[in-house]
């Protein structure tokens, strides 16, 4: 587990950093986090992607992996907030 960040905690994350497979993210700067492409809305929607810089509300998926693995998607959010 990750001492600066907690699985399912939502947390509002800078995007630092674009790459092919996901978005890298300062989360409340504490810890480096990944969205993965799968778990952007715009990967998935006909929203625009994030820029360097974007604030982007996230969760906590995986606090053991560095970076630490966070969604944005609606439905992964609802999911953390029913098992917190």
């Amino acid at each position: 587990m990750n001492g600066a960040v907690s699985l399912h905690q939502e947390l509002d994350a800078i995007v630092t950093e674009i790459a092919p497979w996901g978005v890298l993210v300062d989360l409340a700067g504490r810890t480096a986090g990944l969205i993965d492409n799968t778990k952007l809305p715009a990967w998935l929607d006909d929203e625009p992607f994030p820029e360097i810089g974007d604030t982007v509300h996230v969760v906590v998926l995986d606090d053991t992996r560095d970076p630490v693995r966070v969604s944005a998607l609606p439905a992964d959010l609802e999911i953390a907030r029913r098992l917190r």
